[in-house]
């Protein structure tokens, strides 16, 4: 039958991937975070393996080995430019301040084009019934296209985000291919700015109502209400509003990003097969607030472990003596201790990411899609060629390339 309907599944299970990202997390402290290629490689495994379309589960072919070295040769283009702006310091400090401008401005350029070559890596690393995903096109073809846009949407307030989303999407789907079968992206910018307008208005609410007070107190000097004045204690009462509703920002945040995977699936193309997804508004709200509970006490958790530790040792110097015969050793020793204290907070708040924001999130997606028509991939032949991991690995290396 032509128009098919298959079941797109995710199979894993939440205690095999909370042991890996925690396992993980361990060993990224003894490796000084040299071990998140690999893991990084470990987690792209497991959430392909898992994730079965019309019953046959993806494939991840990419090796950590490969992330290194592609973040080794990023390095050894970065760490030049870096070199010369810091030489620029040392000449003259308006030098220094002058070159700032092209210096961030090309991170952000390599950004975008390392977030391509990402994309083009993991594409050519994915395998579904023994056909590989590949892509084609230029990185920095990606990057102007990518800094323009973002500039227009810096410009509009994010108003033109939509139209942002919806150009760069089309620009990578015309370029990526299922073996044989050409994708496309039919996604449009007033589709997706129909959806979230509302969000996006009640998202700039508070910032616009704190800056609206700024600019009336610099305007007529007055700092607080006034009981005889009516407009300074609207003003007021509007502040209580804006920090109710910055409370509200992580539900909008959960809201948006639901609808805009719900409109990117909806208008993916493989040939004649497309994804359909139901994925509700409100269906990541839970997720997202369950890793923000999650951090708050994990944070705590750490905190308060490293002030027993940090008491116990203070305790057992004083019959010692240790604090007055050795305050240098004992401030190394702090230092030390905050350092430790520092890393194990920032690796646990990273696993409760790892697991809530991305396999629970991936979770909820799957169970909400189909693939239409999937009969249309049945006699796709393979093609395309394996890309290079350059990009792949500045893009993981610096936490641009997500998943």
């Amino acid at each position: 039958m032509l128009d098919r309907e298959a079941a797109l599944a995710f199979t894993g299970a939440n205690s095999v991937f909370r042991r890996l990202v925690t396992r993980g997390a361990v060993l990224e402290l003894v490796t000084f975070g040299f071990y998140r290629f690999w893991l990084t490689t470990d987690i792209r495994r497991y959430l392909w393996s898992n994730t079965e379309i019309d019953g046959d589960g993806l494939e991840y072919t990419g090796r950590g080995m490969e992330l290194f070295l592609g973040f080794l040769i990023a390095l050894a283009i970065l760490v030049p430019v870096f070199f010369v702006y810091f030489l620029t310091g040392l000449a003259a400090e308006r030098e220094q301040a002058f070159a700032s401008v092209p210096l961030y401005a090309f991170i952000y350029l390599f950004g975008q084009f390392a977030i391509y070559r990402a994309r083009r890596y993991r594409l050519t690393r994915t395998v579904w019934r023994g056909v590989r995903f590949w892509m084609t096109g230029s990185g920095w073809s990606y990057a102007w296209r990518a800094a323009l846009w973002t500039a227009l949407v810096f410009v509009t307030l994010g108003f033109s985000y939509p139209w942002q989303m919806a150009a760069l999407e089309r620009y990578k789907f015309a370029r990526t291919h299922y073996g044989t079968a050409p994708g496309r992206f039919d996604g449009t910018g007033g589709q997706l700015f129909k959806q979230v307008w509302w969000i996006w208005l009640l998202g700039l609410m508070p910032f616009g109502t704190i800056f609206g007070r700024m600019l009336f107190i610099g305007i007529t000097g007055r700092t607080g209400p006034i009981t005889d004045d009516p407009w300074t204690g609207l003003l007021g009462g509007t502040m209580v509003l804006a920090y109710a509703l910055s409370l509200a920002l992580p539900f909008l945040h959960a809201a948006r990003k639901a609808v805009e995977w719900r409109w990117w699936a909806n208008n993916i193309r493989f040939g004649d097969a497309s994804v359909r997804c139901s994925l509700k508004t409100d269906a990541l709200i839970g997720i997202y607030w369950s890793a923000i509970g999650m951090g708050i006490v994990a944070a705590l958790g750490v905190s308060a472990v490293a002030g027993i530790v940090a008491g116990l040792l203070y305790l057992a110097s004083i019959p010692m003596g240790l604090l007055d015969i050795a305050s240098e050793v004992s401030t190394i020793l702090a230092s030390a201790g905050i350092g430790i204290w520092y890393i194990a907070t920032i690796l646990t708040l990273g696993v409760i990411a790892r697991i809530y924001l991305l396999q629970r999130i991936w979770k909820r997606i799957c169970s909400a899609c189909t693939l239409h028509n999937a009969d249309a991939l049945t006699d796709i032949a393979t093609a395309g060629e394996a890309a290079s991991a350059i990009g792949e690995g500045l893009a993981d290396g610096l936490d641009f390339a997500g998943f």
